[in-house]
């Protein structure tokens, strides 16, 4: 319980002092980047909105892929649904449930296959992660002279190093072997269940590589489709910037946007500003990250409504397939 209640304060506190150092930084733009939000274009929006429920229909392929490795079937409406909520709970909850604990519980509900919810979803936002990842390297490679930065591509080449890591779990017995024991020895023995189970999910990958390269294929996808929906977000504003920074920048938010917060309120807002202030107006810059926040939380609040009109799941009952 008092882990617990240290975990949200410490989200809190990181959110609160995040949007504080932006507000702080960029304090003489606000007024302005508000004001560009009034010359809102809505054919780029409504394109943005698109392409967002677009990115769905692939994550909900490859989550179906997922799960079909652990003999878990759901339909595509209901996996579709899941998703849409995941949106909600990514943004609006201050504690450790998000997106990911809210699909977990009710693929564990429709399965009655706990373990193998737990460890399908850690896998699917694995593989979510790696192409994300995938995606900035590559664009760093391609475009790095647009790169004003050095620590963007220090950044870059140690993230993509802890992800190879990952992948050196899937694709090689060895190390996926010696991973193992090493975590045994040092976890708490509660988690060894999960952590067996998870292993051998790996294997199963391991064993699939068809599988595998399908599934890596539709993250690929799915991230490529959420940094154009962001630049269709970017474009409403006038934010005239080659779609190739947004490939280079946008895994960037997204990995800065996985540390400890309120759904990332507050870090996400900071490292938006921080990447686009040297290729547009520093107001242009808060406007941008402005209607970036503006739209996650509509959609999220969209999808929240759904939720609440199908009579979804209190939050302790949730928190029960938390580890």
């Amino acid at each position: 319980m008092y882990k617990k209640a240290g975990s949200q304060v410490l989200r809190i506190a990181i959110s609160v002092f995040s949007l504080a150092l932006v507000f702080y930084t960029v304090r003489g733009e606000v007024r302005e980047g508000l004001s560009r939000l009034t010359h809102l274009e809505s054919g780029p929006l409504f394109l943005a909105m698109a392409v967002n429920f677009l990115s769905l229909v692939v994550v909900t392929y490859r989550l179906d892929l997922v799960l079909a490795i652990q003999k878990i079937k759901l339909s595509f409406k209901r996996l579709y649904y899941l998703w849409m909520i995941s949106l909600f709970f990514n943004l609006f909850l201050p504690s450790a449930v998000g997106g990911d604990i809210a699909k977990t519980y009710y693929i564990y509900k429709d399965s009655g296959k706990k373990i193998a919810s737990v460890t399908s979803v850690i896998i699917d936002r694995f593989f979510g992660l790696m192409a994300t990842v995938s995606i900035g390297f590559i664009a760093f490679l391609i475009g790095h002279h647009y790169v004003l930065d050095p620590r963007i591509g220090q950044s870059l080449f140690w993230i993509s190093g802890f992800v190879f890591l990952g992948v050196m779990f899937v694709v090689s017995r060895r190390f996926s072997t010696s991973a193992r024991n090493i975590l045994f020895k040092f976890s708490p023995r509660r988690f060894h269940e999960r952590l067996t189970r998870l292993f051998e999910t790996l294997g199963l990958y391991r064993e699939r590589r068809r599988i595998f390269l399908l599934v890596y294929g539709y993250s690929l996808v799915a991230q490529g489709l959420f940094i154009v929906m962001v630049f269709f977000l970017g474009r409403s504003i006038q934010v005239d910037v080659p779609l190739g920074i947004f490939f280079l920048f946008m895994p960037l938010i997204t990995v800065v946007s996985m540390l400890p917060s309120i759904g990332g309120l507050g870090v996400r807002e900071a490292a938006t500003v921080y990447l686009f202030r040297s290729y547009v107006p520093l107001d242009q810059a808060v406007a941008f990250s402005l209607i970036f926040d503006l739209f996650l939380y509509a959609v999220g609040f969209v999808c929240g409504i759904l939720y609440a009109v199908r009579g979804g799941a209190s939050i302790r009952e949730l928190e029960t397939i938390e580890p």
